[in-house]
């Protein structure tokens, strides 16, 4: 009989509620069919549910930044920053916002930071 040992304290058991998961992945069909408000209205319910989602917060901040609110978008990556900081996506992400503001410097740094750690250097 195999014996199982206990997590170290390294190791993460993460639980998602269904609801949460339909609810992001409707809000994401919204958006890949330019349907953007109707998606942040549903990425603001799964964030009632878990404030925490950091695919919701980076996904709700592309949506805003195709929106043209650009503020918006980069207060959502700053969220999902704070809980995962290692994110590429939402680094590079928020570069884009920042050049898309006129923040050249500030862009140029969260791209080379996302694109840094997506290659490991």
């Amino acid at each position: 009989m195999a014996q199982l040992s206990k997590p170290d304290a390294e190791t993460r058991i993460v639980t998602i509620d269904p609801y949460e998961e339909i609810l992001l992945r409707q809000a994401n069909e919204m958006k890949y069919h330019d349907e953007y408000a109707e998606a942040i209205r549903i990425y603001d319910q799964v964030l009632l549910i878990n404030p925490c989602q950091v695919k919701a917060l980076h996904s709700k901040g592309n949506a805003l930044d195709m929106l043209g609110r650009y503020d918006e978008a980069i207060s959502c990556y700053e969220s999902a920053l704070e809980f995962d900081p290692g994110n590429a996506e939402t680094w590079y992400n928020k570069g884009l916002t920042l050049k898309n503001m006129g923040c050249e410097n500030e862009a140029s740094e969260c791209m080379k930071r996302g694109i840094s750690i997506a290659t490991g250097y």
